[in-house]
């Protein structure tokens, strides 16, 4: 579980990161730099809602399997 979680610090840094030179490279109208940080940014995102809903999912089946033993 911790390697999910320094993961999903590291998706946000880079989310972030996309983002800040995607800015930039907008001010100083460098586009197809801009659009392939946008790309890569957009990217990254679903790869972070995708380790969030499995790490949502493997909670649910650990107090599943909690509530089973206790009855």
């Amino acid at each position: 579980m911790g390697f999910k979680l320094v993961l999903n610090v590291l998706y946000t840094m880079g989310v972030a990161l996309c983002f800040i030179v995607a800015y930039k490279m907008a001010v100083t109208h460098n586009y197809p730099v801009m659009v392939g940080a946008m790309i890569v940014g957009v990217i990254v995102i679903f790869m972070k809602l995708r380790l969030l809903k499995e790490v949502k999912d493997t909670q649910e089946v650990k107090e599943v399997k909690g509530t089973q033993k206790k009855k």
